[in-house]
């Protein structure tokens, strides 16, 4: 759904990003997936492939105090870093090979609680609900980074080796906000459904008689369609979050040396040039703000938002570590929907399957030689349900395909195709409850 969360409640399902949406939550849910990335990499002269597989970590959210409370746990991915490539060039006597790598990256483990701070629904869920959430989160990681140049042999070069390790470990945390209310509450979506079903027949009625007034057979007649159902309430649901502002801990340990070549391609150190030995420091991480509305009924949501962080904000005081590039304030746009044919039960298995579409826009946080990077993508998936109508588990499937970048100016641009796989596990709706006391044996 384009990667939407702040302002949605899925009651089978962890929003993390919102942790206001855990009181939402009808069933202990657990839920993990993986997603596979195939990029393309290109620019004005040349392209290249690459592929890479990775967890999206999982999540158990647990609703508890009749409704009024919610709670999850997890971990998950919060960034990445893989690559290895090489550069050619000269110098007097041969050619110069350079070669860069990197690997690791952050994780994030969190608790978090919800909660409901007023509601006046009734028992056919009209009104409003505030609730408020907050998570405890701890960043942990590393990320390891080498560079290395190799001379032509027999010339008086030495080759040349830059190594360092910035390791982060730190709490942090989120807090949001959700309100939902109604547009157009149950009694009024049967009365106008009970209006325009009368309207129809009434039509009905005059075109049949202006039928049978022409002289024509009954039986060719076409009688107006009427809707199914007795009407639905219409929802609205708006959101607020906030990744708060972070001092993370780190340490780095960076070592710069020259070394040589044996014949049986082993790499011997000749000389340091420079060792740090575990530099403690911090960086300072700048909020993430999230705002978000939804509109909503028991088959359909559509839902909007926006996330801002500026990078510009980002300070990194390491000894010996800098930035590899500028930053700058990076913007999200996304747009989601779902579709549920039965509704909130019943129906067939297509008629129970979850459909889900979205679009993005973001301008990225990175600037290369001075142009911001935008990222543009398209998504759409589908929940399949399992076990019948026993329970609410489902398997998850999604895909994403969009690009990042540009091939103007010499820049590189990426065209991804994300495909991801799930499960959401929940309880039997009878007979199976988790982590409730039982009051009878």
């Amino acid at each position: 759904m384009g990667g939407t969360g702040v302002a949605l409640a899925d009651p089978y399902s962890v929003s993390r990003i919102s942790p206001a949406s855990y009181p939402f939550l009808w069933m202990t849910t657990f839920e993990t997936g993986l997603v596979v990335r195939n990029l393309r990499y290109e620019t004005e002269a040349l392209s290249a492939r690459g592929r890479s597989t990775r967890l999206l970590g999982l999540s158990l959210g647990v609703p508890f105090g009749k409704g009024r409370w919610g709670l999850s746990l997890g971990l998950s991915p919060v960034s990445t870093v893989g690559y290895k490539f090489t550069e050619k060039g000269s110098v007097v006597g041969g050619d110069v090979s350079y070669e860069y790598t990197g690997t690791g990256g952050l994780d994030r483990a969190y608790i978090g609680v919800g909660h409901v701070l007023w509601q006046n629904n009734d028992t056919i869920n009209r009104g409003g609900k505030l609730s408020f959430g907050a998570n405890l989160e701890y960043l942990f990681g590393k990320v390891e980074e080498s560079r290395k140049a190799y001379y032509p042999v027999g010339n008086g070069y030495y080759n040349s080796s830059i190594a360092s390790t910035l390791i982060i470990r730190s709490p942090s945390g989120t807090v949001a906000l959700q309100y939902a209310g109604d547009l157009i509450d149950l009694p009024a979506a049967k009365a106008r459904m009970k209006a325009r079903k009368e309207r129809l027949s009434a039509q009905d009625k005059r075109e049949e008689m202006d039928w049978l007034n022409a002289g024509k057979d009954p039986g060719e007649r076409r009688p107006v369609k009427m809707p199914k159902g007795e009407g639905q309430a219409l929802r609205f649901r708006i959101g607020a979050s906030m990744e708060l502002p972070a001092s993370l801990n780190a340490r780095h340990t960076s070592l710069a040396n020259n070394f040589v070549i044996s014949s049986s391609g082993v790499e011997f150190p000749r000389d340091t040039a420079s060792f740090i030995d575990g530099a403690k420091g911090t960086v300072q991480l700048p909020p993430m703000l999230g705002v978000g509305f939804t509109i909503y009924n028991g088959h359909w949501t559509v839902t909007a938002e926006h996330r801002r962080r500026d990078w510009t904000q980002l300070e990194v005081d390491v000894e010996g570590y800098g930035l590899r590039t500028d930053l700058a304030a990076s913007a999200t746009y996304a747009l989601g929907a779902s579709f549920r044919p039965a509704g909130e039960q019943g129906g067939n298995f297509l008629q129970r399957t979850t459909y889900r579409a979205g679009v993005r826009y973001a301008s990225d946080y990175l600037s290369v030689n001075g142009t911001n990077l935008d990222q543009m993508g398209a998504s759409f998936g589908l929940s399949l349900p399992l076990m019948g109508s026993r329970t609410r588990s489902r398997l998850n499937f999604g895909a994403e395909f969009g690009q990042r970048g540009t091939t103007a100016d010499g820049l590189l641009r990426e065209r991804f195709a994300d495909v991801y796989i799930g499960i959401s596990i929940t309880p039997e709706i009878i007979g199976d409850p988790w982590f409730k006391k039982r009051r009878i044996e």
